[in-house]
């Protein structure tokens, strides 16, 4: 049994971070909204006409996308199932985004210490976030999202609070540049007893839209409270060919500052039809193979808005095993 549980533990560091294994609830670095991830979760600066966009940014509501209500689904495989439902209103004129996501990292096998079966159990993560506006300035907004967490795996439980702050500065004219400190907070029952570390991420987002054209993009430094990404790397064991002696080789300075570097690229050509690609460079690097191309890193999707209903689909090329494919329909209350 604790073989299984610790199976289901490490897909919540295995699918959703890149640098896994130093967090728990690394699933809340991310949505599962279809659009952010076809901008491969570097959807920070930019307004959108669904709500949904707001649950990584709160400041990214506008009067058009309130009163929207998002559903995505997507799955990766063995019986991993990712739901999100979210919801944007306004409260006391104030616009707020709330939301609900799931990750079911299927059944599993349970078996006592002797091998003989105690039947089967599932494991999974939860979350419930709300986020608004705070406080607007000339052109400096600021905005928080509170998060209540949950993971269950068998008879292992635990719960934690999290918190996203979002500074935002927009111009009249120029780039719009965003500083936001993810998941800063603390478990507050741990699954075996010792406490583990929430999956902060700080990072800074800037970018803009064409003067002259339908195009979209932003660029993404994240994980600054972590400057060396890097670790030992199977890949990178040079053997001498006559002791045999093995040395592991340092990355490059390169390297290690690419792994904080995500973008992507959105083209607009009519006001029904959004096209998206996303890439990060940490995914790409750890998920490929020292014998084979692959495309790991790269996000693509596409949107489709009608007078009531909005269609959002993502395909996120995550390694040679497979792709994650996400579908998002929001409707307009």
């Amino acid at each position: 049994m604790i073989r299984n549980v610790l199976i289901a533990l490490f897909w919540t560091t295995a699918l959703f971070g890149q640098s896994g294994g130093n967090s728990v609830f690394s699933f809340l670095d991310r949505s599962i909204f279809a659009g952010a991830s076809a901008l491969g979760n570097a959807a920070y600066v930019h307004e959108g006409r669904v709500g949904a966009f707001a649950v990584q940014n709160p400041l990214l509501l506008t009067d058009s996308s309130l009163y929207q209500l998002e559903m995505s689904s997507g799955s990766l495989g063995e019986g991993i199932q990712l739901l999100q439902g979210s919801y944007s209103f306004e409260l006391k004129g104030r616009p707020m985004i709330a939301s609900a996501q799931t990750i079911q990292y299927g059944v599993f096998n349970g078996t006592d210490q002797w091998g003989s079966s105690t039947g089967q159990f599932y494991a999974g993560d939860l979350a419930f976030t709300l986020g608004t506006e705070l406080f607007s300035w000339n052109g400096i907004r600021l905005g928080a999202t509170a998060k209540l967490v949950n993971g269950t795996y068998e008879s292992y439980q635990s719960w934690a609070l999290a918190s996203d702050i979002a500074l935002m500065y927009r111009g009249s004219t120029g780039p719009n540049y965003a500083f936001i400190i993810k998941n800063a907070g603390t478990q507050l029952t741990t699954f075996g007893g010792t406490y583990e570390p929430m999956p902060l991420n700080i990072l800074f987002a800037v970018g803009d839209k064409l003067a002259h054209a339908p195009f979209r993009w932003t660029f993404v430094i994240d994980q600054l409270q972590r400057p060396n990404l890097g670790y030992d790397d199977p890949n990178l064991v040079s053997v001498d060919p006559v002791t045999g002696a093995t040395t592991q080789l340092d990355m490059s300075t390169l390297n290690l500052a690419l792994r904080h570097v995500s973008g992507s690229l959105e083209f607009l050509p009519t006001d029904r039809l959004h096209l998206m690609l996303g890439y990060n460079f940490r995914r790409q690097y750890e998920m490929s193979l020292p014998d084979r191309r692959t495309s790991g890193g790269f996000s693509l999707g596409a949107g489709l808005y009608f007078n009531k209903f909005h269609l959002h689909f993502a395909n996120e090329l995550r390694s040679v095993a497979g792709r994650m494919n996400t579908l998002s329909l929001s409707l307009k209350f």
